[in-house]
């Protein structure tokens, strides 16, 4: 990650605890950021104060987002951070499992209009403190405290020509600063018959795959 100068961070989304993730990667540079997240997360307690005392940008996804694009592209022409998660929400069900993550263009055509380098970033483990399913996060497991990791990637190649071609590649990126076998930890609900739902076991099956593959130097 620069420590001087504009960069567009991107991430996956896992968990409401993301943010304070996002939070300590980048003090680990000596900055802070201005993170673009839903307007809805600033009503979230703890998440939201921590993400409007770092200047957090509100998205009004119904608006179009036009005025939170218009403040992050002011923020990198000042030689800030900016961070997002293009997938803009936590995907629910068997989609939480999906390998091939997909995203919004609004990295891309941030990048495109500014210039910025893309930094791509993987979060695996947040889930654990804050499932999407909890009011609050699990503070309780004093003794057993679960691990956040994140790993940061080379710069995304942004090429301009077309935003959801440098989505794809966007996306591609983030998922390669995750483990072969995610923290895509945790299992899907199962059915009453026993068996996981067909899309979360071929993704599971695909992410064993990948990571035989990684293994062997493929």
């Amino acid at each position: 990650m620069p420590r001087t100068g504009p960069a567009i961070l991107v991430g996956n989304h896992r968990s409401y605890f993301d943010i304070p993730a996002m939070i300590q990667m980048m003090r680990r540079t000596g900055r802070t950021g201005r993170i673009l997240a839903k307007k809805e997360l600033f009503d979230v307690p703890v998440v939201g104060a921590l993400a409007s005392a770092l200047g957090g940008i509100p998205v009004d996804r119904a608006g179009g987002g036009q005025e939170s694009f218009e403040t992050a592209a002011v923020a990198l022409a000042g030689g800030e951070l900016v961070c997002l998660l293009p997938q803009g929400t936590i995907p629910r069900g068997a989609k939480f499992y999906d390998p091939v993550l997909k995203g919004r263009t609004g990295a891309a055509r941030l990048a495109a209009a500014t210039g910025a380098p893309v930094i791509p970033f993987g979060v695996w483990g947040s889930e654990k403190v804050w499932p999407r399913s909890s009011r609050l996060p699990r503070m309780l497991s004093l003794t057993d405290p679960p691990t956040v990791r994140v790993r940061v990637g080379p710069p995304v190649e942004v090429l301009g020509r077309s935003a959801a071609a440098d989505t794809r590649r966007i996306m591609a990126a983030i998922v390669d600063c995750l483990p072969p076998r995610p923290a895509r930890s945790g299992r899907p609900r199962r059915r009453r018959s026993g068996s996981p739902p067909p899309a979360a076991a071929d993704a599971e099956r695909h992410l064993s795959q990948r990571g035989t593959a990684l293994r062997n130097g493929i």
